[in-house]
């Protein structure tokens, strides 16, 4: 496995219960993310939209991240993503 310098992407997907997503990195490239290649503390998850800078690395199955460094948040969710979010069900 040989890594390379950093690079930028941004968070496409990541199931917190798989503990897995993709990023999408350098010429839309998919970069496979694996939880424990996150770097601080306590729970690790990823938000669809965040910045991220990792090191990319060839596994057995394509591009993987490693060493993930959470740059920014992921924008900000609006009633247009979910407009039955908030709503009372009766």
């Amino acid at each position: 496995m040989i890594s390379l310098s950093r690079k930028r992407g941004v968070v496409i997907s990541f199931l917190p219960r798989k503990g897995y997503g993709f990023i999408r990195g350098d010429a839309n490239e998919q970069v496979f993310v694996h939880f424990s290649d996150i770097r601080g503390e306590g729970y690790k998850v990823l938000e669809v939209g965040e910045e991220v800078e990792y090191t990319r690395s060839e596994g057995d199955r394509g591009a993987q991240a490693k060493e993930v460094v959470r740059l920014a948040p992921p924008p900000p969710k609006t009633f247009e993503d979910n407009p039955n979010e908030g709503r009372r069900k009766w």
